[in-house]
C-alpha cells in the first residue's frame, strides 16, 4: 500500500506553454503553518506580478490589512488577492499559529474573475468545509503531493475548474441563509482533515471547544447531520474515489479512511450506499 502524501508542502510549476499561460496555469500551491510573526506578506513589494491568491484558514488565525481595515482570518475563511496589490497578510500577535491551504494562479482568465468575485463580494469569503472549492483545492493538494499534475495542459485544467467553482461559489452566496460559526467550522474541518484517523465525535467535539452534549446539538442544527453521519460522509466518499481510481483492496481502504479492518468497512460501505465495496467498482466500471 502507498503512503499518503505528507500534511505540509508546497509545490512550483513553471510551465513554458505560452497560449496555456495566457488562459489559466498554476503558479503555487500548498499547505502550510505558520508560528512565527516573521510571516508578512505586502502585497506591495512582491515580485512575482500578475499572479492571482487564494489562500484558505484551516485552523488557528491570521490577519488581513486590505482596503483601510483588519480582517482575522479564521477557520472557514478565505481572502483572494492580484498580486501587485495595497494589501498586508501576517500572523498577528494574538495568534500561536496559522494553517492555511493555498493557490497561485495565473492568466486572462483567473485576471478577469478574480476581479469580478472582488467587486461583487469583496476580498473576504467564508466557506462551508465541504464546499466545492475547498475539496477541490484538497483533492488537488494531494495530487500535488503525489506528483499527479504532470503537464502544462493537466495544469491548466485544473486552474480553469477551480476558477469557475470558485465564481459560482461565489455568485451564489447571497443565496445562503446562515453561515456556520466558527465552531462548527472547526470541528468539520478536523473531520476532513483527519478523517485517515481512528477519530468520532468526542474528538471533533474536543476541536470545536464544545462539550459533547452542546456540541452534537449545534452541529445537528447547522448542518442537518449528525457528527458520525457527517464523518462517515467525508470516509463513504473518499472510499467511492479509491474504488474507482486504484486497484487498493478493501484492506487498504479501509485503513485509508480511518476505520480498522475490512469487514467494518464493508458493513458501513453497504449501509450507506446499499452495495458493497466489490460491486460498487465493479458495476461502475462496467458503465464506463
Amino acid at each position: 500500500m502507498e503512503e499518503k502524501p505528507t500534511l505540509y508542502g508546497s509545490y512550483g510549476y513553471r510551465f513554458s506553454d505560452p497560449m496555456l499561460q495566457s488562459l489559466a496555469q498554476i503558479w503555487s500551491l500548498g499547505w502550510d503553518e505558520q508560528t512565527s510573526s516573521l510571516y508578512d506578506w505586502d502585497g506591495t513589494n512582491r515580485r512575482d506580478t500578475g499572479k492571482y491568491i487564494f489562500q484558505y484558514t484551516i485552523s488557528g488565525k491570521g490577519c488581513i490589512e486590505i482596503d483601510g481595515l483588519t480582517h482575522e482570518l479564521t477557520p472557514g475563511q478565505g481572502f483572494i488577492v492580484n498580486i501587485p496589490g495595497d494589501y498586508r497578510y501576517y500572523l498577528p500577535d494574538d495568534s500561536e499559529r496559522w494553517e492555511f491551504i493555498y493557490l497561485t494562479l495565473y492568466g486572462d482568465v483567473v485576471e478577469k474573475y478574480w476581479n469580478d468575485i472582488q467587486k461583487e463580494i469583496g476580498h473576504i469569503i467564508h466557506f462551508q468545509p465541504d464546499s466545492e472549492p475547498v475539496l477541490y483545492l484538497l483533492n488537488l493538494f494531494e495530487m500535488a503531493a503525489s506528483q499527479q499534475i504532470a503537464n502544462a495542459h493537466q495544469a491548466s485544467g485544473y486552474a480553469y475548474q477551480f476558477t469557475m467553482k470558485l465564481f459560482t461559489y461565489c455568485s451564489n452566496l447571497e443565496k445562503r441563509l446562515s453561515q456556520w460559526p466558527e465552531a462548527i467550522v472547526e470541528a468539520s474541518m478536523y473531520a476532513m482533515n483527519h478523517y485517515g484517523e481512528e477519530i468520532g465525535p468526542d474528538e471533533m467535539a474536543a476541536s470545536s471547544g464544545m462539550s459533547r452534549y452542546h456540541f452534537t446539538r449545534q452541529f445537528k442544527q447547522y448542518t442537518n447531520q449528525t457528527p458520525i453521519q457527517y464523518l462517515t460522509d467525508i470516509r463513504i466518499k473518499k472510499a467511492k474515489e479509491l474504488l474507482l481510481n486504484t486497484k487498493y483492496s478493501s484492506e487498504d481502504i479501509a485503513v485509508l479512511i480511518g476505520y480498522k479492518n475490512a469487514n467494518y468497512f464493508n458493513k458501513v460501505f453497504k449501509k450507506v450506499t446499499g452495495t458493497s465495496p466489490g460491486k460498487y467498482r465493479s458495476s461502475t466500471n462496467l458503465s464506463l
